[in-house]
């Protein structure tokens, strides 16, 4: 709250300066235009069917935002507007007498740029800062803020949120210039992203046409292939062939067992007729009727037996025993007994050689049949080497189809893209001159200003007290440093006023402008008071770092204790910092001074010391340099005859050098019998600090206590 001055001043000095700055601004015209996309919503009928990505739909969006913010597309605007002003009889911008004396305005040709603005309007390129006439076009563009940063500065295109548009806005001095800006700069958006998307139609056009040609050949290549081999096979149809063949083999193989079938009857028959030859070389009948059952019941035998052994599936050999069982039943139905007509000898020898002929062609035909058999099956097999041979190149050939019919389609696509529309834009809005002025919004800046400023000077107030580890206040020193508090000592213009005027100065001649100045007196006499009333004459007056204010505070003391009739010598024992010699302008006599103790007399200290402008006050000065009083000062040097010279003078002062850097004060300190620590209050106290503290702490009731200087009024009470 102290100071809230600060905070009041800034804050107001802000709103007084944003309203200065917005005096001079322009009263700017806005236009908005907005166009349709139809990234997310496809009102036309399509060739193909296409889902809406919302992911792709926003790049495509940033894609067609950053085109038209690009400096070509914004260039095609700047060739616009300067065919406008220099063919119009109303130009948008108004060049002043100041401009008509420039630089870019005398090398201007108007003819040569209206001819170089309309060529690369027509061609959509660029103009080129290292073509000479090409620059001086740019630089007079520059002139009339017609140039890309004037534009950008004042154009704004983005995505209405969550729409399917594109605003497009623009901010000028002239209201028809604002609408001929966005209308215009959509029609030149339009006219480079079409021709874009042309040249890359007719690219992606004739790159497909090459791919597809290609995969043809090579597909036709494969099919050839394919028929080349078939061909050369004997094979039209690998797999029908294959059928016909299984189809033929098994017929050959129910042939087979017929032919085995009957094979095997005609041997059972001649075995009966052998048996029934031999029983007639024995002279025994034989019957016909009996041998043929016996006949028929062995080959039913047989073929039961070959039956089973394959399983009983063979439907074959499963009639034909169906068929020799009924001829068996009907031979059994005739009597078993010799009833039957008796056969000679002669008529078993006929039959026997008709059977062996029989048998003989029924095994040639066995034969017959078993080698076109394994013909066949060898055949069969030849076919599933050449089928698989077959199914290879025709697999080569589906890929080859697969590919050729991909590259097809996308190049339909293409084809698609060249004939159909090639984007859905469409201007919804056309730009319109305004009617008023865009508001200046003054009140709003001006509010934003203070606002801000008076945050940040608070802020910054908060941040830096809050960080603040100075010893700005006597509560802080007290919390912070474990020494009695002899006195505070306010800051005080000294440059101004010097020491004793500050001490001097009368009552009445005060004003609200000096009280700083008044309290410095009053509280210098305070600590008189305490140095008068401690009993001590001889005194030290030292710090922990340099710059706290020894040598201001050691005059200041000495010239109030002169105003109170009390006789005062000042000796410069600082000697790494000799400003108290310097500033009283002091005689260097204290490392030259040197007197046995029985030649001691007053007489030769008034030789060596100085006397002041102001009366009662005594000084000693030194030389100065890099050693410490032990190092510098004599055998009988002046500090020893201190308790003699203080029966002439009342009070004898030393300044002594800091604590942290130097150990004088500490080689001083035997020779004072009081000691008075001064600290300043933009002191942080630091490790080093507290270690010297400590050495003050021990003085044995040496210390007289500490000065707290320099403090802002605003802690005083603190």
């Amino acid at each position: 709250m102290k100071k809230k001055w600060w905070i009041i001043l800034s804050t107001l000095a802000a709103v007084v300066l944003a309203f200065v700055f917005t005096m001079g601004r322009q009263h700017l015209y806005v236009s908005n235009a907005q166009m349709s996309t139809g990234f997310t919503i496809k009102d036309q009928i399509t060739l193909r069917e296409e889902n809406t990505n919302i992911y792709e739909a926003d790049v495509k969006f940033e894609n067609v935002v950053q085109t038209i913010n690009s400096p070509l597309v914004i260039g095609l605007l700047q060739y616009q507007l300067l065919i406008h002003d220099l063919t119009s009889n109303k130009p948008f911008v108004h060049l002043t007498d100041k401009d008509f004396n420039t630089p870019e305005y005398k090398v201007f040709n108007k003819t040569e740029a209206l001819q170089i603005c309309r060529n690369h309007l027509d061609s959509l390129q660029m103009l080129s800062s290292y073509h000479p006439d090409e620059r001086r076009i740019l630089e007079y563009m520059k002139l009339c803020k017609y140039d890309y940063e004037s534009i950008r500065k004042m154009l704004n295109v983005g995505r209405l949120s969550r729409t399917d548009y594109i605003d497009i806005s623009f901010r000028s001095p002239n209201p028809e210039q604002s609408a001929f800006v966005v209308n215009t700069l959509y029609s030149e958006f339009i006219r480079y992203y079409r021709s874009l998307r042309s040249e890359r139609t007719v690219e992606n056009v004739s790159t497909f046409e090459e791919l597809v040609n290609k995969k043809k050949q090579e597909l036709d290549a494969k099919v050839e292939a394919l028929r080349m081999y078939k061909s050369s096979a004997g094979l039209l149809n690998v797999e029908a062939a294959s059928t016909n063949e299984l189809s033929l083999i098994s017929q050959l193989e129910k042939g087979l067992l017929d032919e085995q079938a009957t094979s095997n009857t005609l041997t059972a028959s001649l075995q009966n007729v052998n048996a029934q030859i031999a029983a007639a070389s024995q002279g025994k009948t034989t019957y016909s009727s009996n041998n043929d059952i016996v006949s028929l019941r062995r080959q039913i035998n047989d073929l039961n037996d070959e039956y089973l052994r394959t399983g009983s599936s063979n439907d074959a050999l499963a009639e034909r025993i169906k068929a020799l069982r009924k001829q068996l039943q009907n031979a059994s139905s005739i009597s078993s007994t010799p009833t039957g007509a008796a056969v000679s000898k002669e008529e078993l020898l006929q039959k026997k050689a008709g059977l062996e002929s029989d048998l003989k062609a029924s095994n040639q035909n066995i034969a017959n049949l078993q080698a076109k058999i394994r013909m066949l099956k060898g055949s069969v097999g030849s076919y599933a080497n050449k089928e698989a041979t077959v199914s290879t190149l025709q697999q080569e050939v589906t890929l080859a189809q697969d590919e050729y019919n991909k590259l097809k389609e996308k190049l339909n696509s293409a084809i698609d893209n060249r004939t159909a529309p090639m984007d859905n834009f469409r201007q919804t809005l056309k730009g319109q001159p305004a009617f008023k002025p865009e508001s200046s919004k003054r009140i709003i800046i001006m509010g934003m200003c203070g606002l801000a400023i008076f945050m940040l000077t608070t802020i910054s107030i908060l941040f830096r007290e809050f960080f603040d580890s100075s010893m700005k206040s006597p509560s802080i020193f007290e919390k912070n440093v474990d020494l009695k508090l002899i006195s505070t000592i306010n800051h005080a213009d000294l440059k101004k006023y010097s020491i004793l005027e500050v001490l001097q100065q009368k009552e009445e001649n005060y004003d609200a402008v000096r009280k700083r100045q008044n309290s410095f007196r009053e509280f210098l006499r305070k600590l008189r008071f305490e140095i008068e009333n401690s009993g001590k004459s001889i005194f030290l007056f030292t710090s922990t770092e340099p710059q706290q204010g020894k040598t201001t505070l050691v005059q200041a003391v000495s010239y109030s204790l002169s105003l109170s009739n009390k006789k005062v010598l000042i000796i410069d024992t600082n000697f790494c910092n000799n400003d108290l010699t310097l500033q009283l302008q002091a005689r260097p006599t204290l490392e030259t001074f040197s007197v046995a103790p029985e030649e001691f007399s007053i007489e030769k200290v008034k030789e060596i010391v100085t006397t002041y402008s102001v009366e009662n006050i005594e000084v000693i000065g030194c030389k100065g340099g890099d050693y410490t009083p032990a190092e510098i000062l004599p055998k009988n040097h002046l500090l020893n005859y201190l308790p003699q010279l203080k029966q002439y003078y009342d009070f004898i002062i030393m300044e002594g050098a800091p604590l942290n850097d130097y150990t004088d004060s500490k080689e001083l300190e035997q020779y004072a019998e009081g000691v008075v620590a001064v600290f300043s209050s933009k002191l942080s106290l630091k490790q080093n600090d507290r270690e010297s503290v400590q050495f003050l702490e021990g003085l044995n009731g040496k210390l007289l206590g500490a000065v707290l200087n320099n403090i802002n009024e605003d802690y005083l009470d603190l």
